[in-house]
């Protein structure tokens, strides 16, 4: 066999593996899905066997309530649509994929009370009409109270939708937008002809009627006009694909008439806000994937539609202050009452669910954000220590003095973090009874004791510190720090950037109390700070007296969100782009529209000598031995930082140190205290083409 028949029966064997294996991990992402949703596996509920006692009970916080669901109602095949009366919340619409369309009444829902066929459909302001539409059939108006059809037109047609008054119908065609005068809805008349690119699927009037959008979404070309009547006195128009190919997902007009924001959700994750002064973005909510979006009528919420769960935003900050579970695996729809009392949300199972959700959106509910809560987590056969929520107060408030005097000698005023607090002002202490017995929680204990407080308490807006109370005899992490971390999110998949917001901190009872210094730096981890071994007295480090916090974590501390509480959480995309690495010379571009505070660079040291600062142990020969086996080529490393004076875009240049010059995270902080980071491995852009198609398909 000569050399070049080997050469070429091998690449031809390489490429059929990798195809085979491509082809493998395709067909498990088809299964996944299309399966029904993951349950988070939680121990059978054991009742309590030691009752607590009320003048115990009373010095917690009760957990916080999840929404109510209200009713389950099958559909009978994947929903794309479901919307509520505006003036009847009892009265639900839902669409299927099937092409059925479904009026159901709350008070009954075993069986649809009208069931007529569509592509879409749309309800009027005051209830009394819907609007079908379809590609074969055309355009109808039906009668909701006499449930039959009004009239029909041969307008071929993918969505419809009611001006705010409604006297027009604007009906998206092929190439354009068609308005119906429909004063009189047995005799309309064809009124404006607005011409776009290709099929409109997306529609939306503001508020008081003056604008309306389309959206193609295939093109992602979005058009707006300004209306006067029968007039149109201005359009714009804007492609969201940007350097990518990506379309509108949803888009909705803020219903508030003197700003009437755009939200506009795309393929690619988050909602951007367009203002209406240029319509150009004028921030973004960090929401995941996003399928469908929908307002409050008071314009005080955005609810949003996405992977297993519905969720609901602010729209005074961005802040996400409620999620709701328990969905389908996608959740394609989503809308919420014209009263604020009820959400429904509905996917590819064919369920619609409804959720009393007044109670979770109240005020009460949404004014705590970027502190610290304490939770006491108590198993079922475990007696309350009547002293833990005084314990906790003293041992936080020795935490924010540690933080207060550190800041204060770095020149930033004594700031520190946030905790969240009762109405007297006492530090507020959840009671958090878990389902079932304390040896259940002695292994796995982080996992086991979150997927239970995950079901009441977000994580993503907040630090949760967890103290469980476990017999401390049966491990070893028992009467310490079991896990701290931030969590991470993801932000652009396209750049691998993800963003670190929140975070939980877990420990378990310990009779000899902790040290503040301890909590401090297992705080730090929570807050971004990472491990930082220059020193050995940085609180970041492993020192026996780890003292001091650097100047340099003084600085990121003083824009973080912990240490500056309610700020907004609109945030801009933030990227990390690497420019060339170059004699040990690492040159990124950094960009940010709110304003770049600092750039951290982060670096997996692999040299089996610790870091000067690295003291865990006195002893030279066990300290190297603890480097190797704790740290060695396993965590990224504070190696350096640039503050940056709040520029919207920066070009930096970090030597590269010594050792490990491959692996690296570069973390940056913006002035409204939002964390990105980016995870870079230098070796793998050394690979030949065909190694990293190879590693990519297979996961390496």
């Amino acid at each position: 066999m000569t050399f070049k028949r080997f050469l070429a029966i091998l690449i031809i064997g390489i490429t059929l593996s990798v195809g085979f294996v491509f082809f493998l991990k395709l067909r498990s992402r088809v299964v996944l899905d299309d399966m029904s949703t993951p349950s988070v596996t939680l121990p059978p509920l054991t009742p309590r066997s030691i009752e607590i006692p009320d003048e115990i009970r009373q010095k917690f916080t009760e957990v916080p309530k999840k929404p109510t669901l209200i009713t389950l109602i099958e559909h009978g095949s994947p929903i794309d649509a479901v919307y509520f009366s505006p003036t009847d919340p009892s009265l639900i619409v839902s669409r299927g994929r099937d092409k059925s369309i479904k009026l159901w009444d709350l008070n009954y829902p075993s069986e649809p009370s009208a069931v007529i066929t569509g592509d879409s459909v749309s309800i009027s302001p005051d209830g009394k009409l819907l609007a079908v539409c379809s590609l074969r059939n055309g355009t109808s108006l039906w009668n909701v109270e006499t449930k039959q059809y009004i009239v029909s037109d041969g307008i071929s047609s993918r969505e419809a939708i009611f001006s705010p008054d409604g006297k027009s119908l604007a009906i998206g065609t092929i190439g354009g937008v068609q308005l119906w005068n429909i004063d009189n809805p047995s005799k309309p008349k064809k009124g404006l002809r607005l011409n776009t690119i290709g099929i409109v699927e997306n529609l939306a009037y503001s508020t008081d009627g003056r604008l309306l959008s389309a959206a193609n979404r295939v093109s992602g070309d979005v058009d707006i006009w300004e209306l006067n009547g029968n007039n149109v006195v201005k359009s714009t128009n804007f492609n969201v694909s940007d350097d990518k190919p990506k379309w509108v997902e949803a888009l909705a007009f803020m219903p508030d008439a003197m700003n009437p924001v755009l939200a506009i959700a795309k393929n690619d994750k988050n909602i951007k806000m367009y203002s209406p002064a240029d319509w150009q973005v004028q921030t973004e909510i960090i929401t995941g994937h996003v399928n469908d979006l929908a307002f409050s009528s008071d314009a005080k919420w955005l609810v949003t539609a996405g992977y297993n769960e519905i969720d609901v935003w602010s729209t005074d900050n961005g802040e996400r202050v409620l999620a709701i579970e328990g969905n389908s695996r996608w959740v394609n729809c989503v809308d919420i009452s014209t009263d604020g009392v009820y959400v429904a949300g509905a996917g590819n199972d064919g369920i619609i669910r409804v959720w009393n959700v007044s109670e979770n959106i109240s005020t009460q509910q949404v004014t705590s954000s970027d502190v610290v809560k304490l939770i006491y987590f108590l198993p079922s056969d475990r007696p309350p220590q009547p002293d833990i929520p005084e314990k906790l107060e003293v041992l936080m408030q020795d935490a924010q003095k540690f933080y207060a005097d550190e800041m204060e000698r770095h020149g930033f005023g004594g700031k520190t973090f946030s905790v969240e607090k009762n109405v007297d002002g006492t530090t507020k202490v959840y009671l958090f009874e878990g389902r079932t017995t304390a040896d259940y929680y002695f292994i796995k204990t982080t996992t086991k004791v979150r997927r239970e407080i995950d079901q009441f308490f977000d994580s993503s807006k907040n630090i949760n510190l967890i103290v469980v109370d476990i017999n401390r005899t049966l491990t070893s992490k028992s009467s310490g720090i079991v896990s701290a971390s931030p969590k991470p999110y993801t932000i652009d998949y396209t750049n691998d950037s993800m963003g670190l917001q929140g975070g939980d901190l877990i420990l378990t009872v310990n009779p000899n109390g902790y040290s503040s210094e301890l909590l401090a730096r297992e705080l730090g981890h929570t807050f971004g700070l990472g491990n930082d071994f220059r020193d050995a007295s940085y609180l970041m480090s492993y020192g026996r007296n780890q003292k001091r916090l650097s100047k340099s974590s003084a600085e990121w501390l003083n824009k973080s969100r912990y240490f500056n509480p309610n700020q907004t959480s609109y945030n801009t995309h933030a990227s990390v782009e690497k420019q060339a690495t170059l004699s040990n010379t690492l040159k990124l571009q950094i960009n940010d529209a709110d304003g770049i505070h600092q750039v951290r660079l982060f670096a997996k040291l692999t040299n089996e000598f610790p870091p000067p600062g690295y003291k865990w142990n006195t002893n030279p020969d066990t300290n190297k031995l603890g480097w190797e086996r704790r740290h060695k080529g396993k965590d990224f490393v504070l190696h350096d930082y640039v503050t940056v004076d709040l520029k919207p875009n920066a070009t930096l240049e970090f030597k590269l140190p010594e050792y490990s010059k491959d692996l690296f995270r570069i973390q940056i902080i913006d002035r409204y205290g939002n964390i990105v980071y980016r995870e870079l491995n230098l070796i793998e852009e050394k690979e030949s083409s065909i190694t990293k198609l190879v590693r990519g398909v297979v996961g390496g």
